[in-house]
C-alpha cells in the first residue's frame, strides 16, 4: 500500500507541519500538491466533466478534489489500495498498528475513514439487524454549527493516549477526507459515480427517529454539496464504507 499527503501548492508550511506532527509514522508518505494556485482550474474541471457549471466549490476545494481523484485513479491503475492524508491531519501514535488490525478485519472494504470532522453527526450501523444510529459528540450543543471544526480535541492528549479497542463500523454519513484508505475496487466505483459534480444534495439520515437524533441541533434532511466529502456521501450507501471509533487521526482547526 502507498501513502500520500495532499497539501496546497501555495503554502509549503502545511507540508512541514504534517511532517512535524506525524514523525511517528514509519512509512514513506509521498507529498502531492493540490493546484490551489491554478486560477483556470474550474474551467478545466468543467471541460473534463468533473464538475458542472452549477458546482459551488471554492478554488481550494476544487484543487483538493482533483488531487483526491487523481490518487484514486492511481489505486485503480496499480490495483492496490492507497492511504491518503490531508496536510492538517495528525495521526495517533499507534496509527499504523491499529490501521493494520482494522484492515485485516475488513478485507472486503471499499473505503475506511480513519479521521473525521466532529461538527457533523455521523450515521453508523452498530449491527445489521438494528436501526442505524446517529450520534453527537458531547460539547456541540445549540451552537454546534457555529463552532470551529474539531475545537474540542486536546491534540496532545489524543495523540499520546492508549487506545485499548478500536471499533470499525459501517458508516452511511460522515464529514471530512483528512485521513482514509480506499481500495482499488472502491476507487473504481467512486470514480464512476463522482462525475459531473454539481449541487445535488446528500442525504443526512437525520430524519430517521432512531439512536440519538434528539441531540441533533436543527436536523436537516439533506446536506448541501459544498465539498467533495459530501459528494462522496451521495454514493457510499451500497459500498463497504467504514469509520473507526475512536478515530485514528484528527483534523484540528489549527494543527
Amino acid at each position: 500500500m502507498k501513502y500520500f499527503v495532499i497539501y496546497s501548492d501555495n503554502n509549503s508550511d502545511h507540508l512541514k507541519n504534517f511532517k512535524t506532527n506525524n514523525q511517528h509514522l514509519t512509512i514513506d508518505v509521498t507529498p502531492v500538491k493540490a493546484p490551489v494556485s491554478n486560477l483556470a482550474l474550474r474551467d478545466e474541471l468543467i471541460t473534463n466533466n468533473i464538475i458542472t457549471e452549477n458546482n459551488i466549490y471554492d478554488l481550494t476545494t476544487l484543487a483538493f478534489t482533483k488531487t483526491h481523484l487523481s490518487l484514486w485513479q492511481q489505486a485503480v491503475e496499480t490495483e492496490s489500495p492507497v492511504t491518503i492524508f490531508e496536510s492538517n491531519t495528525i495521526t495517533h501514535k499507534n496509527f499504523l498498528e491499529h490501521q493494520k488490525k482494522s484492515l485485516s478485519l475488513k478485507t472486503e472494504y471499499d473505503l475506511i475513514i480513519w479521521g473525521y470532522n466532529l461538527n457533523w453527526n455521523p450515521c453508523v450501523e452498530i449491527m445489521p439487524c438494528l436501526p442505524k444510529i446517529i450520534y453527537t459528540f458531547m460539547g456541540y450543543g445549540i451552537e454546534e454549527l457555529e463552532k470551529p471544526n474539531n475545537d474540542l480535541i486536546d491534540v496532545s492528549l489524543y495523540k499520546n493516549s492508549d487506545l485499548k479497542v478500536v471499533q470499525t463500523l459501517k458508516t452511511l454519513s460522515f464529514s471530512g477526507l483528512g485521513c482514509y484508505t480506499i481500495s482499488a475496487k472502491g476507487a473504481k466505483q467512486l470514480l464512476q459515480k463522482a462525475r459531473s459534480i454539481g449541487n445535488e444534495t446528500a442525504r443526512s439520515y437525520q430524519e430517521e427517529p432512531h439512536g440519538s437524533n434528539f441531540y441533533v441541533f436543527n436536523p436537516v434532511a439533506n446536506r448541501e454539496n459544498t465539498s467533495f466529502d459530501i459528494e462522496i456521501n451521495r454514493h457510499i450507501e451500497p459500498l463497504n464504507t467504514y469509520m473507526t471509533i475512536p478515530m485514528l487521526a484528527v483534523i484540528p482547526t489549527n494543527p
